[in-house]
């Protein structure tokens, strides 16, 4: 299965809620993500990541984003990979 990797761009001041809604899509979706964060030319990036996670599960999260007043002026760009390295 695939690791997702979700970016958006959005205010650092948001980490709180954003640490909050990990708490949310683990409970609704059931998986645990990861949150990262770049600061870099004025901008704040943050990335979660889910690891091996179906593109069901994908969909859900991502459908449970759009649903979520947190992220309604924030484009989320969701992309999945797989693993290749032993």
């Amino acid at each position: 299965m695939p690791d997702a990797f979700i970016w958006y761009h959005a205010d650092d001041k948001l980490e709180a809620e954003l640490m909050a809604w990990l708490d949310e899509a683990e409970a609704k979706a059931g998986v645990r993500g990861k949150l990262f964060i770049r600061k870099e030319n004025e901008q704040t990036t943050f990335m979660e990541t889910y690891s091996d996670v179906t593109s069901a599960t994908i969909e859900r999260i991502e459908k449970l984003a759009a649903e979520t007043p947190l992220f309604a002026n924030i484009s989320r760009r969701c992309e999945s990979f797989f693993e290749i390295t032993p």
